[in-house]
């Protein structure tokens, strides 16, 4: 049990040291400086190249494809694209802010075990379902290995944040190998399995492991904080906090319809690089993208009445 802690432990750290959040990352890309983003998208891919040595070790590496309609993933995509902008962050860069002191982000946690139950009991749609996909072709490594190269030519280049390169490959690495030790660790996973308890009233399918695991965690986050002084603590703020269930609950059905939030998507479903893999990350992106621009108008023409009225 040692060994999983401290791997989640650096994960947390590290993901607290990179600024872990696919909405900075591609705020940061619209601005030309796509280093953080080609550093996440590409954890991965990573991990997917590391395959062959868990073979050689006898440990089984999950990867998952969603089994559920093309139109939901979509749709589920562009939904939690679109509430991660409101709630000012994906899952993870939830939790980054949560250890960062902006206690407001509990509301986004409980706003998505609500919204995955909402999800579970108004739709009219069969259970949706993961089906574990075989071993990684040929084809999947010679995709992964292009993509790892041109991601590393472009993290290179920018040599203002050339610790990415080494923290994107570390992270892929650690995220990997926790995976051989509970393949249920992502912490959108976690949610969907409290919510799914929740909705059943049955038996809770969550091991103590996790439990720790999605703690220390936190606790590595945390630590990261106090080691740079960068811990400001916010108290729940009412205002911040409703916006921050509304963006909960609209990220917590979405991610139903996509059977998992962007850290699952980018861990264990897109590295197989398949149309159903890449369908839902890339309708995330798409959906912070379209968000974002409609959040620049706002505050663009917010700012043009501002000057009008003096």
């Amino acid at each position: 049990m040692l060994i999983p802690l401290t791997l989640a432990f650096l994960i947390g750290w590290i993901s607290q040291r990179m600024g872990l959040c696919l909405v900075a990352a591609i705020t940061m890309l619209l601005y030309r400086r796509p280093t953080l983003f080609v550093a996440l998208i590409t954890c991965g891919l990573f991990g997917l190249l590391l395959t062959p040595l868990f073979h050689l070790l006898n440990v089984s590496q999950p990867y998952y494809q969603p089994v559920t309609p093309l139109y939901l993933l979509i749709i589920g995509g562009l939904l939690f694209g679109i509430s991660s902008v409101l709630n000012d962050g994906c899952s993870v860069g939830t939790l980054t802010k949560l250890a960062r002191g902006d206690i407001s982000k509990i509301m986004t946690i409980i706003g998505w075990v609500i919204g995955i139950v909402l999800w579970r009991t108004l739709s009219q749609f069969p259970a949706e379902k993961m089906a574990q996909m075989p071993s990684p072709t040929a084809t999947n490594y010679l995709l992964a290995f292009a993509l790892v190269v041109a991601s590393l030519s472009i993290l290179i280049r920018y040599q203002r944040e050339k610790h990415f390169v080494g923290l994107s490959i570390l992270l892929g690495l650690l995220t990997s190998s926790l995976f051989t030790f509970e393949p249920q660790w992502a912490p959108s996973l976690l949610f969907y399995d409290i919510a799914h308890g929740i909705w059943s009233q049955g038996t809770w399918p969550i091991s103590m492991l996790r439990i720790g695991v999605f703690g220390v965690m936190l606790l590595g986050m945390f630590s990261f904080t106090l080691y740079r002084k960068t811990f400001d603590y916010q108290a729940l703020n009412p205002g911040r906090g409703g916006q921050y269930l509304l963006a909960g609950i609209i990220m917590g059905a979405s991610a139903s319809m996509m059977i998992g939030g962007n850290d699952s998507q980018i861990l264990l479903v897109f590295p197989t690089l398949t149309l159903t893999t890449t369908l839902p990350l890339a309708s995330v992106c798409v959906g912070i993208v379209l968000a974002l621009q409609v959040k620049k108008g706002f505050n663009r023409r917010r700012n043009l009445r501002d000057k009008a009225a003096v």
